[in-house]
């Protein structure tokens, strides 16, 4: 499959809502203000993959000091020292499935982490996604603060990638 990465903008927003939806369904969507703060809090870790046909994929990470994942649907504080970078959400559209666009867009957030210095990624899996995650090398680990999770759905799990830095 051919396709091209890019650092994301503020007007690949609405684009994003809308593979947002074809990724998750109504369940999981966030307000466009959440998303672009997210992209304004680490505009180097958040990318776009598009093709012939338009957006193919998209991916939001940011800086997170904490051992528990950050509340979804809130914009977060302002960015701290961190040595841990969080992927906040990957999705690619079903056309683009298994054409590499997924992987690409974790090559680019890996490579963001990597020359931030952090000693690891953090994410929350869907259930649906953990095979995938693992298969990265992420490993499931419980976090500081439980509740946490519970935005995230029933068997979301939090992980954790080791960078060796």
């Amino acid at each position: 499959m051919n396709f091209a990465l890019r650092p994301m903008t503020a007007d690949d927003l609405p684009a994003i809502l809308l593979v947002q939806r074809l990724a998750y369904g109504n369940a999981y969507q966030e307000a466009v203000q959440v998303l672009d703060a997210k992209r304004k809090r680490s505009p180097a870790a958040c990318w776009v993959a598009c093709d012939a046909a338009g957006m193919a994929g998209y991916v939001f990470a940011h800086d997170w000091p904490g051992d528990a994942p950050p509340p979804l649907h809130v914009v977060l504080p302002a960015a701290a020292v961190s040595t841990c970078g969080f992927l906040h959400d990957l999705a690619v559209v079903p056309r683009a499935h298994g054409g590499g666009v997924g992987a690409a867009l974790f090559a680019a957030v890996q490579q963001w982490s990597l020359a931030a210095g952090h000693e690891a990624l953090h994410l929350v899996s869907l259930a649906s996604a953990a095979g995938y995650w693992r298969r990265a090398g992420f490993v499931s680990i419980v976090p500081s603060e439980r509740s946490a999770m519970a935005a995230y759905g029933e068997g979301a799990c939090f992980m954790r990638l080791s960078l060796g830095c």
